[in-house]
C-alpha cells in the first residue's frame, strides 16, 4: 500500500485512492452479508457493491509490486528490513493495539480479568480482521530480492506469472466445482509455494505498470475484466441462492474471476490517469489522500464499529443509498483519524 519513488507518479495515486475507498465500500456492504435472507433483494444489491469493488486488494499489491520491483531502482536488502519491514510491524502493533482494547473488551469493562487480557493479546498479535493484508505485504516484502531478480528477465516473468495464475487461480477455482473437485485433487500434492498466494500480483503490477499497453492491448485486458467480473457476481450469487447460504469463496482474492477482473482495472487506471494534470485540484486532493491511505486503510472500522453499536447499518433502509452514505460517513471519520495522526512527525513516519 506504501511505496515511494522520486519521481511521483501520479496514476497510481489515482490507483491508490480508489482502492482505499473500494475496502471500505466492501467492508460497509458486507455488514449484514449473514444476517439477512439471501433474496434477489436487497441482498444482490449488497453482492453488487462487493464485487464491483474486489479489486481493491489486488491493486493495493500491484501498486507496490510495480514500486519494489523495479529493477532499475535502486534497492537495499539492509533499507528494506530497516525502513520498509520496520515501519509495516511497528504499523501492524500500533492499530493492533487499539482495535484490540476495544475488541477484548477492556474498553468498556476496564478490568483485567484473565478472559479479557487473553483475548487482548490473542487479539494484538493476530490483528483485527482487515490488518491480515499487512501480513500479507510482509510476506510480499520478504520475497522482494527474490522476485526482482525474476523481474529483471521479461521471458522469465511471464512464465512465473502464467503459471502461478493457472496453479494459485484457475485451478483452486475450478475446484469449487463439485464435478471437477475430484479429478483436480491431484494439485493439492503439487507444492509450489513460490508462486502461490499473492505474489502474481505483486509481480503483476510491475509486469503491467513497465508494459506500453496500446488501446488494441487494453481492450483485450478489458475484455478480461469484465469477464472476471461477470463470473465472481454470477458464481456468487447463484451459489447463494441456491445453498440459502452466503458463500464468500468466489469473493476470494484468490480465484480467477477476481485475478482478472483487478488486472483490468490496474490497467485501467494506468491508461485513465497516466497523463493526468498534476497541478489540478482534483489531483491535488488526490495526492493528500493518497498519502493518508494507509491511515484510513487502517482506521476504517473503527466508524463501522461506532456505526454498528448505534444501529446504524445498510439493511436500516434502501440499500444503494444507504451503502454511499455509510461509505461516506466512514471514509470522513477515517480521514479525519488519519490526518490527525499524518501532523505527528513520529506518528506518520512510523505508523502511516
Amino acid at each position: 500500500m506504501r511505496g515511494r519513488m522520486n519521481k511521483r507518479i501520479y496514476w497510481l495515486d489515482v490507483a491508490r485512492v480508489c482502492a482505499m475507498l473500494g475496502t471500505i465500500v466492501i467492508h460497509i456492504a458486507c455488514i449484514n452479508w449473514y444476517d439477512i435472507p439471501i433474496k434477489p433483494y436487497p441482498w444482490l444489491v449488497y453482492n453488487l457493491f462487493d464485487c464491483i469493488f474486489r479489486y481493491c486488494v489486488p491493486v493495493f499489491l500491484m501498486i507496490s509490486g510495480y514500486l519494489f520491483l523495479n529493477p532499475e531502482k535502486d534497492f537495499s536488502v539492509k533499507k528494506l528490513y530497516a525502513k520498509n519491514i520496520k515501519r509495516l510491524i511497528t504499523a501492524f502493533f500500533f492499530w493492533s493495539f487499539l482495535y484490540a482494547l476495544i475488541t477484548s473488551g477492556f474498553a468498556t469493562q476496564r478490568t483485567f480479568s484473565k478472559e479479557i487480557v487473553e483475548k487482548f493479546v490473542h487479539d494484538l498479535f493476530y490483528g483485527h480482521y482487515h490488518m491480515w493484508y499487512l501480513y500479507a505485504m510482509l510476506g510480499m516484502y520478504l520475497i522482494t530480492p527474490a522476485l526482482r531478480a525474476v523481474a529483471k528477465n521479461r521471458k522469465a516473468m511471464q512464465y512465473f506469472l502464467i503459471l502461478s495464475f493457472v496453479m494459485s487461480y484457475v485451478l483452486p477455482t475450478l475446484q469449487m466445482i463439485p464435478a471437477v473437485y475430484v479429478s483436480a485433487q491431484f494439485t493439492y500434492r503439487i507444492d509450489i509455494s513460490m508462486v502461490s498466494g499473492y505474489s502474481f500480483y505483486y509481480l503483476m503490477g510491475y509486469y503491467l505498470g513497465s508494459e506500453e499497453i496500446t488501446k488494441e492491448r487494453a481492450k483485450k485486458w478489458y475484455l478480461l475484466s469484465a469477464l472476471g467480473f461477470l463470473i465472481t457476481f454470477v458464481a456468487t450469487s447463484l451459489m447463494c441462492i441456491l445453498e440459502q447460504y452466503p458463500d464468500i469463496r468466489m469473493h476470494e482474492y484468490l480465484t480467477a474471476g477476481v485475478c482478472l477482473y483487478s488486472c483490468g482495472a490496474f490497467v485501467f487506471f494506468k491508461r485513465k490517469f497516466e497523463n493526468v494534470d498534476p497541478d489540478s485540484r482534483m489531483m491535488k486532493v488526490v495526492g493528500y489522500l493518497s498519502e493518508l491511505s494507509f491511515g484510513i486503510y487502517l482506521a476504517n472500522d473503527f466508524g463501522i464499529i461506532i456505526m454498528k453499536k448505534i444501529g446504524l447499518v445498510p439493511k436500516l433502509f434502501n440499500p444503494v443509498l444507504s451503502v454511499i452514505l455509510l461509505v461516506i460517513v466512514d471514509f470522513a471519520f477515517s480521514t479525519a483519524i488519519a490526518a490527525l495522526i499524518h501532523k505527528i512527525p513520529f506518528l506518520r513516519k512510523h505508523v502511516m
